[in-house]
């Protein structure tokens, strides 16, 4: 039999006779089968028997309760532990079992023990009377009802997160939440526009890195200090940070509020800023001990501190109006900026507002701007160079000065030393433990829905067709051993092929709903519900409904108010560290739309017709388009339109913030393409990459370090200090120049050499014009300035 152990427990059933000899008919007519669906070729994919040897070990306990098994019982009835066989090779049998009770109760799965000696929760210790039980009462998620609203609302934080594992956590906990609603195909059976997709989707609400992190603060939360390695703005090296956390939040990125005890201080650190793991500390110190009595005793609330040093944040420093002399060539990038307020603007036909004020004399136009202060505002004035100048507005001139001085001292102070890039290595982490919670849930998922499409599974887990095929062999490879060491194996339809090849090129274009049976009523009762949440599923989904509250856009009312409904009653299912940390999470939305575009897309979008638009992209070329809208993105703190291009015949992202002038065409209506393209999926922009593309290294400063992926590395390089190098293959060398120019320090290009010569050349220019333009500076009475001072 175990020539066949790769086809399922049901056929080889059939296989094996009654006498326990081959049956040749039968073999002869599964090879007939193997033949027609291309498995003559060699196999190429075995299932991981790491997963499949946890995934049995819980079956078999279930199977065993109430009464359990000891450690030599397991080892006598799991084959998977049977063939590490006797003397030297029990070493490895107790690593093996140890690591896989503590990979299964990591992930949800609890082992209680009953009797015998002392074993810790690692399974160290203990003696072989100890018996092993898994409780299947006591097992998975509680069942919660959910409304056709809450499942729209699931829905839609699925489309929040930017990381792989983040996006696998989020799919997976509303994965286990919808299973019990799951029809034919794993779609929703609640009834309601369980589908619909929304007109404004956020993406990039955390990454894995910031997931990770998250993670670690609401197990630390008020209790342990945490220590970090930390690269503020600007610095090529990262710092060494002590503190005890009060609270997290975001605004427009996320944040951490902690009591430093080496500045015996609140601080407050950008999590993307965080180089390396967050490690909790144990720590004498009688700075957080006062901390913690205070907020014991009720004199400190880390709620309130974590708000009010929140509050002070955002990409908005004040307001300021200020007047520009802006290079003819420049100014349709910077009028979308400028206010009309005199009697000399007027408005040309299509809306846009056009200056008609005294020339400088050298062919600059003077603009009125009121502007927030953001930095991708003062950055665009950097980079603009001697060719925008600064007539009035003293807070400005200092943020443009301080910002090109930050360029050149990352340019000039670059350290010496030997970098070697190697290949980005993309996807998510796929260790042993992310292998089993994955397994584990897609057994639970296909039960509870009875079956979904292979183009599901694929999604919703995040995962290569490759990957896919490996977990489901590992899956079919699991079962529960009886006391006779007779295995009951869980079987999966349609068969499944043994080589790569026939399931990308066959199965996975034929897309057929994958099912799966478990073995006996218990394990189908026990292991088809769906895990309780992790940390990170948790905390992902709570982040996420928090995210749907947060936001502004009208349409969504009936799903925001589902999203409180549902937060709540997760809340209650978590563990209190979770629950609390919840309760203090703060998400607010900031969008880099500085010209107002928003409102009218969104007209647009319910109009349902298309616009106009004079666009700008990377190089500085403009180019007039119309476009169908088929839904806003929300990447961060950039906004994209979602659009068909009607001028390249395919799907574009534009960013808001390049849209120099946007005009509804009412009388066109949207085309069948887009209204295809809306019911798809939507997906984070990337940069387009072409043959003729120019490879440039970019460093990113400890604090930039997450800003790199934007641009799809190629190679990359991580630094003792915190700073990433990588290659990337860019349009123009343009761009690099303008990125490093804009970014006020945290981008330096670092090759081509004659590039880096240029960003230093019109750095020193630009800030050369600043300080001439300073000294002379004149406030007109009209300029007001508003807001706090940075």
């Amino acid at each position: 039999m175990v020539g066949y152990r790769h086809i399922s427990r049901r056929a080889a059933d059939r296989v094996v006779g009654i006498d326990g000899g081959i049956d040749g008919d039968v073999v002869a007519e599964y090879e007939a089968a193997s033949h027609a669906t291309g498995a003559e070729e060699t196999q190429d994919v075995t299932a991981d028997s790491g997963v499949s040897r946890a995934l049995s070990l819980a079956a078999t306990l279930i199977d065993a309760a109430p009464s359990g098994l000891t450690k030599a019982e397991v080892r006598e009835r799991v084959e998977h532990y049977r063939t590490a066989g006797d003397g030297a090779s029990a070493e490895a049998f107790e690593q093996q079992f140890s690591r896989d009770k503590r990979h299964l109760r990591r992930i949800g799965i609890e082992i209680t023990e009953q009797g015998g000696g002392a074993e810790d929760r690692e399974g160290r210790g203990g003696d072989h009377e100890f018996r092993y039980l898994i409780d299947p009462q006591a097992h998975g998620l509680p069942l919660l009802e959910l409304d056709a609203e809450e499942v729209v609302a699931l829905r839609h934080t699925e489309l929040l997160w930017s990381g792989t594992r983040a996006q696998q956590a989020i799919r997976q906990a509303s994965g286990a939440l919808l299973a019990p609603h799951l029809g034919e195909g794993g779609l929703p059976d609640v009834g309601g526009p369980a589908q619909s997709q929304p007109s404004a989707v956020r993406l990039g609400l955390a990454d894995d890195q910031v997931l990770d992190h998250l993670a670690v603060l609401a197990e630390a939360r008020g209790s342990r200090v945490v220590g970090f390695d930390y690269g503020p703005r600007g610095r090529h090296r990262a710092e060494r940070r002590r503190t005890l956390p009060l609270g997290v939040g975001s605004r427009g990125g996320w944040y951490l509020v902690g009591h430093d005890l080496d500045r015996d201080a609140v601080r407050v650190y950008r999590l993307d800023r965080i180089r390396g793991a967050i490690e909790p500390l144990t720590v004498q110190d009688d700075g957080a001990a006062a901390i913690l009595q205070g907020i014991a005793e009720g004199r400190v609330d880390p709620r309130k501190v974590t708000q009010e040093q929140l509050e002070t944040l955002g990409p908005v420093h004040g307001t300021e109006t200020v007047e520009l002399a802006v290079a003819e060539a420049l100014v349709p990038s910077f009028l979308p900026h400028a206010r009309a307020q005199s009697a000399e603007d007027v408005e040309s036909a299509d809306g846009a507002v056009t200056q008609r004020r005294r020339s400088r004399g050298d062919g600059a136009r003077r603009l009125t701007v009121e502007t927030s202060l953001h930095d991708s505002f003062v950055g665009k004035v950097a980079a603009a160079g001697p060719q925008v100048h600064i007539l009035s507005g003293h807070r400005l001139t200092a943020l443009v000065r301080s910002h090109l001085e930050s360029v050149l001292r990352a340019h000039r102070d670059v350290p010496a030393e030997p970098i070697e890039l190697k290949p980005v290595k993309h996807g998510a982490r796929n260790d042993a433990l992310v292998k089993i919670a994955r397994v584990v849930s897609i057994a639970a998922y296909l039960q509870a829905s009875g079956g979904a499409r292979v183009s599901d599974l694929l999604r919703r887990y995040s995962l290569e067709p490759r990957q896919l095929h490996r977990d489901l062999l590992s899956l079919q490879q699991s079962a529960a051993f009886d006391d006779a060491q007779f295995g009951h194996y869980i079987d999966i339809t349609p068969e499944l092929p043994l080589t790569r090849r026939v399931f990308e090129e066959r199965l996975v274009p034929e897309d057929p709903v994958i099912r799966v049976q478990l073995p006996g009523e218990r394990l189908s009762s026990t292991l088809g519900r769906p895990l309780r949440l992790s940390t990170p599923q948790a905390l992902s989904l709570l982040i996420g409904l928090e995210g749907l509250i947060a936001s502004e856009d009208p349409t969504e009312e009936l799903v925001r108010a589902a999203a409180e409904r549902l937060r709540d009653r997760i809340r209650a299912i978590v563990p209190e560290e979770l629950d609390v940390t919840a309760a203090e999470l703060s998400v607010v939305w900031h969008s880099d739309d500085d010209f107002g575009r928003e409102p009218q897309l969104h007209a647009a979008l319910g109009a349902g017709h298309a616009v106009e638009l004079l666009y700008e992209d990377l190089q500085g070329r403009r180019t007039r388009r119309t476009v169908d809208p088929v839904n806003l993105l929300h990447d961060g703190p950039r906004t994209y339109l979602r659009a068909w291009c009607r001028s390249a015949q395919g799907e574009r992202n534009f960013l808001l913030s390049r849209m120099l002038e946007l005009r509804p065409l009412p009388e066109t209506p949207l085309s069948r393409e887009s209204l295809r393209l809306a019911a798809e999926p939507a997906r984070r922009p990337e940069v387009p990459r072409l043959p003729e593309d120019t490879l440039v290294t970019l460093r990113f400063a400890p604090s930039a370090v997450a800003l790199a992926d934007g641009w799809a590395p190629l190679r990359e390089a991580w630094h003792e200090g915190g700073a990433r190098t990588v290659e990337v293959a860019l349009r123009s060398p343009a761009i690099a120049v303008d990125l490093a120019l804009r970014s006020g320090g945290d981008v330096t290009v670092t090759a081509p050499e004659e590039l880096s010569a240029e960003v230093l050349h019109r750095a020193e220019a630009a800030l050369a014009a600043v300080r001439r333009n300073a000294s002379s500076c004149v406030e007109y009475p009209e300029t007001q300035t508003k807001g706090r001072t940075p």
